[in-house]
């Protein structure tokens, strides 16, 4: 664990005297800005709360009819309030989603005939590569820039299938982009939805061995800054032991990032005749009704998973906040910021949990390795045949990512679909394609499946169908 410039912190004395923010000092002195009193106490005695009365400075929502409202500097509170709820500008509307309806969003069988559905896979940090992905899926308007972006896609539904995150620069660029268009596309009577991938577990856990140092200074510089400023202090940073503490705060269970964006992400979904997941599920992870138990592993259905994810990534667990920087010791501050990894990690569900190898819905890769050729996993037909029966009485496929392809392929008597294409520059600088399925759009009512390209063409997804393994596209 990195613990940055908490090494070179004396372990001889008090790591904070409670004093007043100098930011909220200087705020304090002119009432144009804020009026403010303050309670304060001793670093020794018990806490006492200490507030700020506020008008009309930065921190005012000027939500309700009150003309000043009160911050509170409670050292074990969210920080979350830092950047919303208290500030004259809310920092995180940016990354909101529009509320996602567990039960209703994540398991749409019925559709119109002729709704369109796109989706694309793994995006880490590549704006470049985002946008490309979503003109191919002709749901951005290319006319727009990535800072004001138009959703042109009507009422197309589309499913990114997770890892947004790690490998690149532009990680809260890239989150900022989907959350605007699916909040125009709700409005529009379309839908964007989001899944978790593997490398959203890892950040929610506080594990950031897969990210870029220029995404990191992305998180200081759009989060971690604004905090600074705001609370008047980076003192909050210690709890984090310098392990990237923006980061942390934005991702972790209960964050800054919590309930307006992660909260409304899902680990799969169903929409009409196709199942969507960040890496892949098996019949265990969709049985219906009560959990079941493979080798300790709790699972459920569609609903039951997302459900299980939400519950988990808006609570905070560790129940250690602590803004103002009180320890005595360096040994005090890496032991906190450890509880605070390992509560999110004991509570975490399986579903968003394990590791490479592991049959969770977001590490496995039975149906997806290796890459443009069938699986090498003996029992992978028997296995994905079964996941999607328990997926629903007419799904006939699954689409993931996670597995990088060379190209968007099929396999498994195209049962499944492989549509992550290494399209970040962090990955390996594929070339970004989307696949486009036309809810029975074909004559005896069949889906139309396809693959879209970069420049312009429509490929028939039965000509991208593996047979064999020795076949590379």
């Amino acid at each position: 664990m990195m613990i940055g410039f908490v090494a070179s912190l004396s372990s001889s004395r008090p790591l904070f005297s409670r004093t007043l923010p100098s930011a909220l000092s200087s705020a304090a002195a002119g009432r144009d800005r804020c009026t403010s009193s303050f309670t304060s106490s001793s670093p020794s005695s018990q806490y006492k709360r200490t507030t700020v009365t506020l008008q009309q400075g930065w921190f005012s929502t000027g939500t309700t009819a009150e003309d000043e409202k009160q911050l509170l500097l409670d050292p074990k509170a969210p920080l979350r309030p830092m950047l919303a709820e208290n500030c004259h500008e809310n920092h995180l509307s940016q990354y909101t989603l529009p509320p996602t309806q567990i039960g209703v969003d994540d398991y749409r069988p019925d559709l119109p005939k002729g709704q369109r559905i796109v989706a694309f896979g793994d995006v880490h940090g590549d704006i470049t590569a985002l946008r490309a992905f979503l003109v191919t899926a002709g749901i951005l308007d290319p006319e727009s820039s990535i800072e004001e972006p138009v959703w042109c896609g009507g009422t197309t539904i589309c499913v990114q299938t997770g890892d947004v995150l790690d490998r690149g620069d532009d990680e809260l660029a890239c989150f900022r982009l989907l959350a605007t268009l699916a909040r125009q596309a709700h409005d529009a009577g379309g839908q964007l939805l989001l899944l978790y991938g593997n490398h959203e577990s890892l950040n929610a856990a506080g594990l950031f061995q897969y990210a870029n140092p220029g995404g990191n200074v992305e998180f200081e510089r759009t989060i971690g800054a604004r905090i600074d400023y705001n609370y008047g202090s980076n003192r909050w940073r210690l709890q984090f032991a310098g392990n990237q503490p923006s980061r942390w705060a934005s991702f972790e269970p209960g964050g800054l990032l919590s309930e307006n964006m992660l909260g409304n992400m899902l680990v799969t979904c169903v929409v009409g005749r196709t199942v969507f997941v960040h890496a892949g599920l098996m019949a265990s992870h969709l049985s219906p009704g009560n959990s079941i138990n493979e080798g300790q592993k709790m699972y459920g259905g569609v609903t039951r998973l997302n459900q299980q994810a939400r519950d988990w990534i808006v609570t905070a667990h560790h129940g250690d906040n602590n803004n103002w920087g009180e320890y005595n010791t360096v040994e005090e501050v890496i032991s906190a910021a450890q509880n605070r990894a390992k509560v999110a990690s004991k509570t975490m569900p399986d579903c968003l949990g394990g590791g490479i190898g592991a049959s969770s819905p977001v590490w496995m890769r039975d149906y997806s390795k290796p890459n443009d050729a069938e699986p090498s996993e003996p029992l992978a037909k028997q296995k994905i045949r079964a996941a999607l029966a328990e997926a629903g009485s007419d799904v006939q496929r699954m689409v993931m990512g996670h597995t990088p392809q060379y190209k968007i392929n099929s396999a498994l008597d195209s049962m499944a679909w492989r549509i992550d294409v290494g399209a970040s520059q962090g990955v390996m600088g594929g070339t970004p394609e989307v696949l486009e399925i036309i809810h029975m759009g074909g004559d005896n009512d069949e889906d139309i499946v396809s693959v879209l390209t970069v420049d312009g063409k429509r490929v028939d997804g039965r000509d991208r169908a593996v047979f064999d393994s020795s076949i590379m596209f």
